[in-house]
């Protein structure tokens, strides 16, 4: 069923009015008891702000089914929910890439138990951009690396010209905004440049850098904002941010086929020809093979973290109850919020791994 714009940009104002109204009412860690003689449970998890709209609106519908659980999705960047979980802070996080061998092990020691990460949703990293008089923009993957390694700098430059024929680009400078905290969509675009542009980015693949270039802002909204206000500001984000800042995304040219826009559709292309679980079950940690995607070439799946086993057997009932409604019916939540829904084969999966969860 289409959702018209208006539509989608008032639910996901909605979600996040409900988000924000619950975090008044949560704990830090996990479960929380109420007066007058009921119970209620909470769960505070935080990471990854290329999930959080649909983290959000995951809470908000579970919420209603379940009036007792509230759970609270904060934004606060990969690395950052990394951080949190391995220091066993948060019941479990999001994060667009696996955890490194030393983060797993303090993962590890933090629950008491095997962590597992889980694909929970999947997305592209949009290219977001404001150009006066420019609403359709084709960007290569090697003219994408020059322009965030800052040796494109003019709208008008030729290597973005001759791929946009006909176009009126101005002699506008190009304004760079990057992620200046930990970021998984630095990583997932760092990825992609790294395997479809390397002569040309090589700055390797990470999740934070010291860039050549730019302005650097903290979180998707950060740097959104910057674009936003930015006559020729450009930046990378999912792809909801842009939808609420009502700016355009660019058509992309990865290592198969030609330019081809972010839609759910074409995400969904990407990660059933690109993502492979390297993981051992029900750990399902994967790659990523960007030269691979016959889609939108910046896709990429985005995980929750979590223990196989909590000490806290409520917490991890709740858990494992909220993320089986995240991997099933939530998933029909993906598309009208410009997300895509796992592959069938790997939701299926995930959905048995998040049955071990005790």
């Amino acid at each position: 069923m289409k959702v018209s714009l208006v539509t989608r940009i008032a639910g996901i104002a909605a979600v996040a009015a409900i988000g924000l109204a619950a975090c008044g009412n949560s704990s830090s860690g996990g479960s929380s008891t109420t007066g007058g003689g009921g119970s209620a449970t909470s769960l505070t998890p935080q990471g990854s702000t290329f999930q959080q709209t649909l983290e959000q609106q995951w809470a908000s519908k579970y919420h209603q089914a379940h009036p007792a659980a509230e759970i609270t999705y904060s934004g606060t960047g990969s690395s950052a929910g990394i951080a949190q979980f391995t220091a066993g802070k948060v019941a479990f996080a999001g994060s667009d890439v696996a955890m490194a061998a030393d983060e797993q092990r303090m993962a590890n020691t933090a629950c008491g138990s095997n962590a597992l990460t889980l694909p929970i949703t999947s997305g592209g990293v949009a290219i977001i951009y404001n150009v006066k008089g420019v609403t359709s923009l084709n960007l290569d993957a090697a003219t994408l690396a020059g322009i965030f390694m800052g040796q494109i700098t003019k709208w008008d430059d030729k290597a973005i010209a001759d791929q946009n024929p006909g176009a009126n680009l101005p002699d506008t400078t190009i304004a760079t905004f990057h992620r200046s905290d930990g970021s998984g969509t630095t990583s997932v675009l760092s990825g992609f440049l790294d395997a479809t542009a390397k002569s040309v980015w090589t700055l390797g693949v990470n999740k934070e850098f010291t860039w050549p270039s730019g302005q650097g802002a903290v979180g998707s909204s950060g740097v959104v904002a910057g674009v936003k206000n930015t006559d020729g500001g450009i930046t990378y984000a999912e792809i909801t941010y842009a939808k609420q800042a009502q700016l355009p995304t660019a058509a992309i040219k990865g290592a198969k086929g030609g330019y081809v826009s972010i839609s759910s559709g074409n995400v969904a292309k990407s990660i059933n020809s690109g993502f492979t679980v390297t993981g051992t079950t029900p750990d399902l940690a994967g790659t990523l093979s960007f030269p691979e995607m016959t889609g939108y070439p910046i896709s990429t799946v985005s995980y929750v973290l979590v223990c196989s086993r909590y000490t806290d057997a409520d917490q991890g009932s709740l858990v494992r109850d909220y993320l089986t409604y995240a991997a099933g019916d939530g998933q029909a939540e993906a598309d009208a919020l410009w997300f895509a829904p796992l592959p069938s084969a790997l939701d299926q999966k995930v959905l048995a791994s998040i049955a071990t969860i005790g």
